[in-house]
């Protein structure tokens, strides 16, 4: 089994064309490494993360493996390959992204050299020091296309003089084998014989429609073929010469249209257009040379069609009468399950008015029937009475268990700042405070968060949850993971509070924004909520905005989000470093008032590595509009944070999304533009 390294290939085709390339295996010494036992797998990304198979299969060596791509509409698409590990992981070939190009472009690559060799070194398991060589062919698709498409009409057009003088010679034929059109006609008229035939039967098979639905397809397109060979033979016979020279004309004139639309024809028509019009150029040629050989080599085909299309027909015929005897039986099956299944229902003992049960023969059991109509069964000597007792010790101690894997984040409630004229109140150091926003002014607030936690290389980062509370619009913003966060101050609600600072890791470190609008949809009864996710993969990808729109179910008297009580993120998993955007964390709300939901996920996002994270969090940011009609409370107080168990999973994470309901209704993904719109 191998054991491969990823590497980074991005390269182009055209919409709506499959196409596939191969893929050839060597040693560093150039000789063919057999990949018999590897298990190749690989999937396209939509924008809107639906996910596409690609298709892979052995070639004919056995170090050669074709990769098939599917059809795709324009646009830029994310791969990757994947190869099975003798561990059973998956492990990433290669990956990039497609650039699907529109068929209007394809004539800028038309002038391109052809395909050529690409060589990407892959990685042997057991000595990091051997390499394979993975050759394939690195050219767009687009520009490979159009350049055969350009080379074969070439060839077409230096082909039209042949045909043109064949076509000559053809007509000369067309008189031998007008003699063989009444032998045409007459397995013509057998085959339409047969066909009313089948038409009969399958008239006789009406109860068993739905199995017959296809044989009678069959047959009728059969029926349709002879009816059209029939009706036309004779005419085609009598004009043969006048439809050759017409064909001539067309295919001079068919050759010269394909010179000037030949790369916006192979671009709908996919990479196989070469292929297809060298076949044509070569069918007809040969048609040609035995019209001049010989008649019968013309009309031998059609006979044989007519005979081929009178099988069809018996066959069908055939299918269609064994359909109508199954279609009987399966009635018979079915009247007998039916009685059957309605004499059982009436064996089945009846409950009167009262709520009794009668049954046949009474009851008996080996202990006295107890008071509720039970039986009391007892117990073998020794076995435990009490295990009610047994199961709230147990769950005691887990709650224990989960209690030792949380840590507080206190807040830093000496360093709370607050923009304009609020005013902040530290009601419980280190735990709780308040700020109060005067009437008609705004506010940018910062919490700063400390407290004792594992550092060293790596924290052990899991999630948070922080209690937090605004009356009315506003919004929080939240940066986790690794790295620097840029804070900005007294900005619109649609501009970014936090961002990525110079030296926040990228795959390390992401922002939360998290904007509530306040304004209820009476017709659907509910809140909309809107999460900003600020990533980025590497630096040469740059940073990307995932933003999340959710829908919280609340009613008039119970508004979001002054019923939020906290804002809580968790991810199952340390994040792996991933070459794509994969989700590990999630964020959640959990409201009170009388919801008969009380936890709603609005947010599946990437998540952080625990690498050098300290807390995970190192402060919060709310922007605060006051309002006209009086002065504007909020709090915030001292978080949760929770630790990795055990296998560095996150049990807490698997027990919300089991509780919470899920509120996302749309998620888009898009590059990250600075939003910086003071008030």
């Amino acid at each position: 089994m191998l054991d491969f390294l990823g590497v980074t290939e991005h390269f182009s085709c055209m919409e709506n064309t499959p196409f596939s390339f191969p893929a050839l295996f060597r040693d560093m010494a150039g000789e063919a490494v057999s990949l018999d036992g590897v298990i190749f797998s690989g999937s396209i990304v939509s924008a809107n993360q639906e996910m596409v198979e690609i298709s892979i299969e052995k070639g004919e060596s056995s170090n050669e493996v074709i990769f098939s791509f599917p059809a795709l509409p324009e646009g830029r698409w994310s791969y990757n390959v994947l190869v099975q590990a003798d561990d059973g992981s998956q492990r990433i070939l290669f990956s990039g992204y497609i650039s699907v190009l529109g068929v209007s472009r394809v004539a800028q690559l038309a002038g391109g050299p052809p395909m050529k060799n690409r060589t990407l070194l892959v990685a042997m398991p057991g000595e990091a020091t051997m390499r394979l060589r993975m050759e394939w062919m690195a050219t767009t698709a687009a520009q490979a296309f159009a350049y055969h498409a350009l080379q074969a009409s070439k060839n077409a057009h230096a082909d039209a003089e042949t045909a043109s003088q064949a076509a000559k010679t053809a007509t000369d034929a067309a008189a031998t084998a007008a003699g063989r059109a009444e032998e045409t006609e007459g397995y013509a008229g057998s085959a339409l014989a047969s066909k009313r035939a089948a038409a009969a039967s399958e008239a006789a098979a009406g109860t068993s429609a739905t199995n017959a639905a296809r044989d009678a397809k069959s047959a009728n397109d059969a029926k349709t073929a002879v009816e059209s060979l029939a009706a036309t033979w004779p005419e085609t016979v009598n004009n043969g010469k006048q439809q050759i020279i017409e064909a001539r004309n067309e295919a001079v004139t068919a050759i010269q249209d394909k010179q000037a639309d030949s790369v916006l024809a192979v671009g709908r028509a996919s990479q196989t257009a070469q292929q297809n019009i060298a076949s044509a150029q070569a069918d007809a040629v040969a048609a040609v040379q035995e019209a001049e050989e010989e008649a019968q080599g013309t009309i031998t085909p059609l006979v044989q069609r007519a005979e081929t299309a009178k099988e069809a027909i018996d066959q069908a015929e055939r299918r269609i009468n064994t359909a109508a005897t199954n279609a009987t039986t399966a009635a018979t099956s079915a009247a007998s399950s039916a009685t059957a299944a309605q004499q059982a229902l009436e064996a089945i003992p009846e409950v009167d008015a009262s709520g009794n049960m009668t049954l046949a023969g009474g009851l008996t059991a080996a202990g006295a029937i107890n008071a509720n109509g039970g039986v009391n069964i007892p117990l073998a000597v020794g076995a435990p009475t009490d295990t009610a007792a047994v199961n709230r010790l147990h769950a005691a101690g887990m709650a224990g268990v989960t209690d030792i894997f949380s840590q507080h984040a206190y807040l830093n409630t000496g360093s709370i700042t607050a923009t304009g004229t609020a005013a902040t109140t530290v009601l419980i150091p280190g735990q709780y405070a308040q700020v109060r926003v005067p009437a008609g002014t705004h506010s940018t607030i910062v919490f700063p968060f400390t407290g004792p936690n594992g550092q060293h290389n790596y924290s052990n980062f899991a999630g948070f949850s922080i209690p937090w509370r605004i009356p009315g619009a506003g919004k929080i913003t939240i940066g986790i993971g690794r790295g620097s966060k840029t804070t900005r101050s007294d900005l619109t609600q649609g501009s970014y509070s936090i961002i990525p600072g110079n030296n926040l890791a990228h795959n390390s470190g992401e922002i939360l924004d998290i904007t509530f609008d306040n304004v209820r949809d009476a017709t659907r009864g509910g809140y909309v909520v809107k999460v900003r996710e600020i990533y980025a993969l590497s630096e040469a990808e740059g940073w990307r905005v995932k933003t999340t729109t959710s829908f919280v179910p609340a009613t008039h008297n119970e508004p979001i989000p002054s019923i939020v009580n906290k804002i809580i993120y968790h991810q199952r998993t340390q994040y792996k470093f991933e070459r794509e955007y994969i989700s590990y964390g999630s964020l959640y709300l959990l409201t009170g008032g009388g919801q008969t939901v009380q936890l709603h996920k609005i947010a599946a996002v990437r998540g952080v590595n625990a690498f050098e994270t300290g807390l995970g969090i190192s402060s919060i940011v709310t922007d605060l509009p006051g309002t006209a009609s009086g002065d504007v409370y909020m709090q915030v107080g001292s978080a949760v944070r929770t630790l990795y168990q055990p296998g560095n999973i996150n049990p807490v994470y698997y027990a919300l999304e089991a509780l919470a309901r899920n509120d996302i209704e749309a998620e888009e993904t898009a590059d990250f533009v600075d939003i910086n719109i003071p008030l």
